[in-house]
């Protein structure tokens, strides 16, 4: 079980949003200058998001449970992309393009929770499949 597709979308997703903490765009922006709620909460939601989806791998054979932890993973990255592109907006940084090129940082930072999202999402239907697919097998018994 440990070896389904879903282990890898869930294991991605984690890997991508734990990126997003290793750029230094969102810890010394001016988002994090101005505003006193914008690193804590990044912080929250960050490191809640990649443990619900580090927890969801362990899940994988109880795939109601697992599904609804990957459920919450999904709105905690909602909640993650809020808090990042609120406090961009808020502070005049979301600019993915400057006279000098693209901001590749800003722009990176920005899409890989995106990526991650979709990935949770990707899992949650792969985990989906899996217990219709053992209602199915089950019915025919």
């Amino acid at each position: 079980m440990i070896q389904r597709i879903q282990t890898v979308y869930l294991a991605l997703a984690a890997v991508a949003l734990a990126a997003t903490g290793f750029f230094r765009d969102p810890w010394s922006s001016d988002a994090a200058a101005q505003l006193g709620w914008f690193v804590p909460a990044l912080i929250a939601t960050l490191g809640l998001s990649v443990l619900a989806g580090a927890a969801a791998i362990a899940l994988y054979s109880n795939r109601k449970r697992q599904r609804s932890v990957v459920i919450g993973a999904q709105l905690l990255t909602v909640l993650y992309l809020v808090v990042l592109y609120t406090g961009f907006y808020l502070s005049g940084e979301l600019v993915l393009r400057t006279g000098d090129g693209v901001e590749w940082g800003t722009t990176t930072v920005l899409l890989l929770p995106v990526a991650a999202y979709i990935l949770f999402y990707l899992a949650r239907r792969a985990i989906t499949s899996d217990i219709e697919l053992v209602k199915s097998m089950d019915r025919l018994r």
